[in-house]
């Protein structure tokens, strides 16, 4: 097989290739040119080439978010790698696994005043589980025995997730290939307990024993057995789940939009719904609510549970980590005798939730197109199985006030929980995905990812944009809706649109009557090709009737 002549490129590639991560996000440059000869020639590699470094790193992000693979992310040297950063802390904090392969120059010339030198060999200090430096030194069996050490021990933690940085420091010439003559990858496997041990299980059922006990689900894959084990879980009565829509576990027991449930509980009566021990597994939770309410709730334990972030304390009252796979927890504890019989904790809960989900749909915003009407009107007429992407801010907290629909997938950015990459990730994720892929998204978010729109157009991706001109969040927030700096600096007031996507291949279409709303989503989601629907809502009603909404259901 012909490959760049660097025996450090074909070791990447052959450690690569040996771990079974094949897909590449490839971004053009020069000193990533032996990368490029290599790929190119592999029979194994595939190779998805996009010019824009942060567009690349989100579209990974979402090719590794469908896939559960790690994916590879290669550039060229100096400032390039910087723009993968926000991506890198996205799957940081979401164990979303990411392989960084950064070219660089030999590191003799960092801060010598040679172009597209930075000090790039720590860049994502703090970010990535692993990094490693290579050096395009000469090839000897002690050279090749510590590289691949160092690379077969980083991609051990990369299969365990999150995101790990290979930087090689690659020198001039850099365009000459040979036959490949040697192999260079090697293995180290580590092996973790995934099951809670006897002696823990049984220490924590004195611990909630006859407990009101709240679980409550952060961000997560959808998965079956979770589900089924929660299910048993919730069936005694000292027991009530929370969940979100990005934690994919739809069920009729479980509490699944809190924020709506919360805003019924009056002051007075508020310590009758705190639990007495909270367990919480998945990842970040939208809820801002429910944060401020369970820090004021006088808890016997909370225990966390999972491997991901065991000692991080979102709720000030962690007591208990318990690093093992969720289902095998809820297997074991489904095994014990809890004395969970003692309180109706489960009805209390459930009573607040079926009272206000009554009466989401007989809520009328008006005939003024708004923010809400947008939501109401897609969730009320979804009707098939889909893919539901969800961009920051404002938007995934109106798909909270919104039961989940058991056909549905759904997923969003909330590791950072920034608007930069929304757009990107969502098109990486249908690029591996057949089936209908719906993406929801402020216009802001998809302005500022507009690069995202000149990749390859899938055509089971649709885009539905509420365009508010400006951060509608900030006109729902208290303190930023009443801030004289409201409208220039935090809203980020404007006239744009995305009418520009058409010249990319998008088909296009925008309304700004309510009149046309339902049929204009109906058209959306049956169009045949990539499509984009650009709402334009009333940005000064939007808040109030999200006001009006709040006050009707509680």
């Amino acid at each position: 097989m012909v490959c760049s002549d660097k025996w450090v490129v074909q070791l990447v590639v052959d450690q690569c290739a040996l771990h079974g991560i094949t897909h590449w996000v490839f971004s053009p440059g020069s000193r990533n040119a032996p990368f490029a000869l290599s790929l190119d020639n592999h029979p194994e590699m595939e190779a998805t080439v996009i010019v824009d470094e942060r567009s690349a790193a989100f579209y990974a992000l979402g090719i590794a978010e469908k896939t559960k693979k790690p994916v590879v992310l290669c550039c060229t040297s100096g400032s390039a790698p910087a723009n993968y950063l926000p991506a890198i802390t996205e799957a940081f904090y979401r164990n979303i696994p990411l392989l960084v392969v950064s070219a660089d120059r030999p590191k003799a010339w960092t801060d010598q005043g040679d172009g597209q030198t930075i000090r790039q060999g720590h860049l994502f200090h703090g970010f990535v589980h692993s990094t490693v430096h290579l050096e395009d030194a000469i090839s000897n069996d002690e050279n090749a025995w510590m590289y691949q050490r160092e690379t077969a021990l980083l991609f051990s933690q990369l299969l365990e997730g999150g995101p790990a940085h290979i930087n090689v420091g690659l020198s001039e010439p850099l365009y000459q290939s040979s036959e490949k003559t040697r192999e260079f990858g090697r293995k180290i496997l580590s092996f973790k307990n995934q099951n809670p041990s006897i002696e823990t299980i049984t220490y924590l059922t004195r611990v909630i024993r006859e407990k009101k006990i709240m679980v409550l689900c952060g961000q997560m894959h959808p998965n079956p057995a979770l589900l089924d084990a929660l299910v048993t879980f919730s069936q005694s009565a000292n027991v009530a789940v929370l969940t979100e829509n990005t934690a994919n576990l739809p069920h009729e027991r479980f509490n699944a939009c809190i924020d709506r449930t919360l805003n019924a509980i009056k002051k007075e009566s508020e310590s009758e719904y705190f639990p007495e021990v909270l367990i919480t597994l998945g990842g970040a939770v939208v809820s801002k609510r429910i944060k401020a309410f369970l820090r004021k709730a006088p808890l016997v334990a909370h225990i966390k549970v999972g491997n991901e972030f065991p000692s991080m304390d979102t709720y000030q009252q962690l007591s208990h980590t318990v690093e093992c796979h969720p289902v095998a927890f809820f297997d074991a504890l489904n095994q014990q005798d809890l004395g969970l019989a003692t309180h109706n904790f489960m009805g209390l809960w459930k009573t607040l939730d079926y009272r206000a989900k009554d009466r989401v749909f007989q809520f009328n915003p008006g005939s003024i197109l708004s923010d809400f009407m947008v939501y109401q009107t897609l969730f009320n007429g979804l009707n098939e199985a889909l893919i539901l992407h969800m961009a920051n801010s404002s938007v995934i907290r109106y798909c909270q006030l919104f039961d989940p629909l058991p056909s549905t997938e759904y997923y969003s950015n909330r590791g950072t929980s920034g608007i930069d990459g929304c757009t990107s990730t969502a098109i990486g994720f249908a690029s591996k995905d057949d089936r209908k892929n719906l993406l929801i998204s402020g216009e802001l978010s998809c302005l500022y990812d507009s690069n995202a729109l000149q990749l390859a157009t899938h055509s089971n991706l649709k885009v539905l944009v509420i365009n508010n001109q400006g951060g509608g969040i900030f006109r729902i927030i208290d303190g930023a809706n009443t801030s004289p700096q409201r409208l220039t600096y935090l809203e980020a007031s404007h006239q744009k649109n995305l009418s520009f996507a058409a010249s990319l291949g998008w088909h296009y279409t925008a309304i700004k009557e309510s009149k046309n709303l339902e049929h204009a989503i109906a058209t959306l989601l049956a169009s045949p090709q990539a499509a984009i629907l650009e709402v334009f809502t009333d940005a000064n009603h939007s808040p109030s009737t999200l006001k009006e909404f709040y006050t009707f259901v509680a």
